[in-house]
Parts: C-alpha cells; sequence; structure tokens
C-alpha cells in the first residue's frame, strides 16, 4: 500500500506548485506561510511512506528518509518566525537541498537491495531527488530577485516531483490492484 503516501506527497507538491504559479504578488511573509506548510506536508507524507515500507527503525534508509525531511520542516518553522527574503532562499536551499539528497541515497540504497519495500519507487525517488537538490542549489541565486522568484524556483520542482510521484502513486495502485486479482 505504498501508493497512498506517494499520491499524497504528488499532490502535496501539485497543490504547493499551483499555489505558487497562480499567485502574482506574494509578500515576503506570504511566501514564507505558502514554503513552510509545504515542507511540513513532505515530512508528513514522507512519515506515512516510511510507515508503509515497514522499515526496522534502527535502519539507514528509515533515517535518511525521516531525519532530512524533520530538518527541512523545522526550516519551515524558521521561515514563518522570521520572514525574509535572505532567509526564505537560505532556509528554502537548505530545506529542499536536504529533501533532495535523501531521496538520492534512498533511491539508490533501494536499487542495490531489491527486497526493501521502497525498490519501485527506486528510479522515482533518484529522480525526484534530483530536481529537489538542483532547486536547493539554484534557490539562493534568486534571493535578490524577491519572493516570486523564490516561490518560482521552488514550486516549479514542486510541479516537477509532483506530476511525477502522481503517475508513480497511480502506477502502484494500479499494479497493487491487478495483483490483488492474480492472488
Amino acid at each position: 500500500r505504498l501508493w497512498l503516501p506517494v499520491l499524497l506527497r504528488g499532490a502535496v507538491g501539485l497543490a504547493f506548485g499551483a499555489t505558487t504559479v497562480f499567485w502574482g504578488q506574494p509578500t515576503t511573509a506570504g511566501a514564507a506561510w505558502v514554503f513552510a506548510p509545504y515542507l511540513w506536508l513532505l515530512l508528513g507524507a514522507e512519515t506515512w511512506l516510511l510507515r508503509s515500507e515497514r522499515p526496522a527503525p534502527s535502519r539507514p534508509s528509515a533515517l535518511l528518509g525521516f531525519v532530512p525531511f524533520g530538518v527541512a520542516a523545522l526550516a519551515g518553522v524558521v521561515l514563518v518566525t522570521a520572514p525574509a527574503d535572505v532567509l526564505t532562499g537560505s532556509a528554502g536551499s537548505a530545506a529542499l537541498a536536504l529533501v533532495g539528497a535523501s531521496d538520492v541515497v534512498r533511491g539508490a540504497l533501494a536499487r542495490r537491495a531489491p527486497q526493501s519495500g521502497a525498490a519501485p519507487l527506486s528510479r522515482d525517488l533518484l529522480i525526484v531527488g534530483v530536481v529537489n537538490l538542483g532547486a536547493g542549489i539554484l534557490l539562493p541565486f534568486f534571493t535578490g530577485l524577491g519572493p516570486h522568484a523564490l516561490l518560482g524556483v521552488a514550486g516549479g520542482a514542486a510541479i516537477i516531483t509532483g506530476v511525477l510521484l502522481t503517475i508513480a502513486g497511480l502506477s502502484l495502485r494500479h499494479d497493487a490492484a491487478a495483483a490483488a486479482r492474480v492472488a
């Protein structure tokens, strides 16, 4: 039942991305209050995904999945407590880079250990990780352009990852339904 948390993470990305696309004149505080819940919801979706995989709590992939998303959620708290373009750029960059690096490592580990619960997601996690890591690297370069540019970079990455994860979640659902009919 991996498809539900994967679909949720895709929906979170698409909702954040749509907000950033259609918000023409965001304020700095508004950008922080849009970015932070995105990071919090990513933590919730990742926690649900990790629980669905049922890894041992001490297993490296469980820690690699949870800790960076937790730190990213804390960056979201920092964003809303002191909204500023520089802080949104730096904390958002760190959060996206951590989430991206976590996904890349988990995707690589899942490819090496196909018996893990995330093996069907290994390629998707690699792509999502590279996109988020790239957005995290690029975000500081757009700090001087204001909140609209920051949301544009982060939202663009969120749309790409949201579409990919939505397709992955629906594919997992279809595969699970087909396997249930066979069994």
